[in-house]
């Protein structure tokens, strides 16, 4: 379900604040400009999906579910299909490259 950007801010800030975090405390944890994080909670600017996966982990969330409130599906489906790529049926094997100089 696909949030305003409104609904979004507040539920952002409601997380932080339920956690006892500061916007100052958020910027220290994961380097999001405390401006930028005040317009996103007050609905004035969407969040970037790079600052969404930033959040997730300091809010104890899933950045795919953040995707999907901030409107960027198009990124869930993107994400998954890249990680179902990444999975190897053999086993890997570390080759060791000898370099002269």
């Amino acid at each position: 379900m696909e949030f305003s950007n409104k609904s979004l801010g507040l539920y952002l800030k409601t997380i932080r604040e339920g956690l006892g975090y500061s916007i100052y405390d958020v910027n220290n944890l994961c380097s999001i400009s405390t401006s930028y994080l005040s317009l996103v909670e007050n609905g004035k600017r969407k969040p970037s999906a790079i600052m969404l996966k930033k959040l997730a982990p300091i809010y104890s969330l899933d950045y795919l579910d953040l995707y999907v409130k901030a409107g960027y599906a198009d990124l869930v489906k993107s994400e998954k299909s890249n990680s179902s790529k990444c999975q190897y049926d053999t086993d890997i094997t570390k080759i060791p490259i000898l370099r002269n100089y």
